[in-house]
Order: C-alpha cells, then sequence, then structure tokens
C-alpha cells in the first residue's frame, strides 16, 4: 500500500513518465535533434524521479547506459543538435529513420563518463548502438529502451496518464495480438561494405567538436 509520503513521489514518477512518452511520441511523428534531446531529457528526468519514489530505476539496462552517456554528453558539451543527423532508413530496416551521430562523438561521451562506470557503459554503447564504419545509429537502441520501460512502469504501478502512452500501447498491445516481438534488431539489410561507406559519408560533414 503507498503511504500518504509516498504518493507524490509516485505520482511525481507517473507525470515524468507523460512527459517521456509525449517527447517520444513526438519524435516518432517528426524526428529530429530537438525531439532526441528532449526524449533523452525526459529519459533522465524519469529515472531521477522513479529513485525519489523508491521504484526500481533503469540503471540495470544497457539501453539507458548507452543513451544516458550521450545524454549527459549532449547536456554538458551542448553538442547534440549540430551531431546529430536524421535521416530515412536508406535499407531495409525494423525502423523508418535512422539518428547517426559521429563515431568520435560517441567515443568521446564514454570517456567522459566516471571512472568506475567507463568500462560498463563503453560495453553497453558497443552491444546496443549500430556502428557503421563513422557513423552510429542510436535510433534502434532508443526505441527498445522504451520497450523496456514501458514494460517497468507497467509492472511497478507507475500509472502515466493514458492519454500520452496510448500510441505507444496501441503499438505494443498489436504486436501482442499478432504474436510480434517488441524488441527489435534495428539493423540495415544490404551489403555491409556499401551501407558503412554510404552512412559515413553522411555524418563526415557533421561537426567533430
Amino acid at each position: 500500500m503507498t503511504t500518504a509520503d509516498e504518493a507524490p513521489a509516485l505520482q511525481s514518477a507517473a507525470n515524468a513518465a507523460a512527459r517521456l512518452f509525449r517527447a517520444y511520441e513526438a519524435h516518432s511523428v517528426t524526428p529530429g535533434p530537438d525531439t532526441l534531446f528532449h526524449t533523452l531529457t525526459a529519459m533522465h528526468s524519469l529515472n531521477e524521479k522513479l529513485r525519489k519514489a523508491e521504484v526500481r530505476d533503469f540503471e540495470h539496462l544497457d539501453e539507458f547506459a548507452a543513451l544516458k552517456a550521450l545524454r549527459n554528453f549532449a547536456h554538458h558539451q551542448d553538442e547534440i543538435g549540430a551531431n546529430v543527423r536524421v535521416i530515412p532508413s536508406p535499407a531495409v530496416s525494423d525502423l523508418a529513420f535512422l539518428c547517426l551521430v559521429r563515431r568520435d562523438q560517441v567515443e568521446r561521451a564514454i570517456e567522459t563518463v566516471g571512472q568506475r562506470w567507463r568500462a560498463e557503459t563503453g560495453a553497453a554503447c558497443e552491444r546496443r548502438f549500430h556502428w557503421y564504419g563513422e557513423a552510429v545509429n542510436i535510433n534502434p537502441c532508443l526505441f527498445n529502451f522504451m520497450v523496456h520501460a514501458y514494460e517497468q512502469l507497467i509492472a511497478a504501478g507507475v500509472n502515466a496518464d493514458p492519454a500520452s502512452m496510448e500510441a505507444f500501447e496501441a503499438s505494443y498491445q498489436f504486436e501482442t495480438r499478432e504474436g510480434h516481438a517488441h524488441l527489435i534488431d534495428g539493423r540495415l539489410a544490404g551489403r555491409a561494405g556499401e551501407i558503412e561507406h554510404m552512412l559515413t559519408t553522411l555524418v563526415a560533414d557533421l561537426p567533430s567538436r
């Protein structure tokens, strides 16, 4: 049973969850550097609210660790707006668009993580981001994080405003009915060398700093 002292913290977490799903919906409909930044910011805020509400946070998720490194780097360096390219998927994939950042940006983001967590964060980025030469596609990682977040919030009874989760929940329930997996692979189907060259070219003119 939730006590009177716990109720405000839990409601704050529910409000933060609603903001995250609204931000992600905007990112899904009209993706761009700003929508990505707002989603990562909302993700970070929700994690803090869950901790304050004494509800399991996202620190155990590889996807969160990887995205958090980019969020923190962007927050302190103010670079994400200039260094992200959002494009329609140029090959067969689970998602309609890519969010590309430069390899060196991801590597610098990892380097800014505290020494205690740096190796673990680097491994999470290696596993959950998709690396194509000098380009890194982070969109599948973000999608899978949202699936984990949705499932975790439902299990914990963090009840966000239903309207904020309507589109995501409808998609999730459709996948359940049709027997589809909720998590995606997100890799591009095609000749690896050609895809790598194309995406490297696309990020070549992004600022390196």
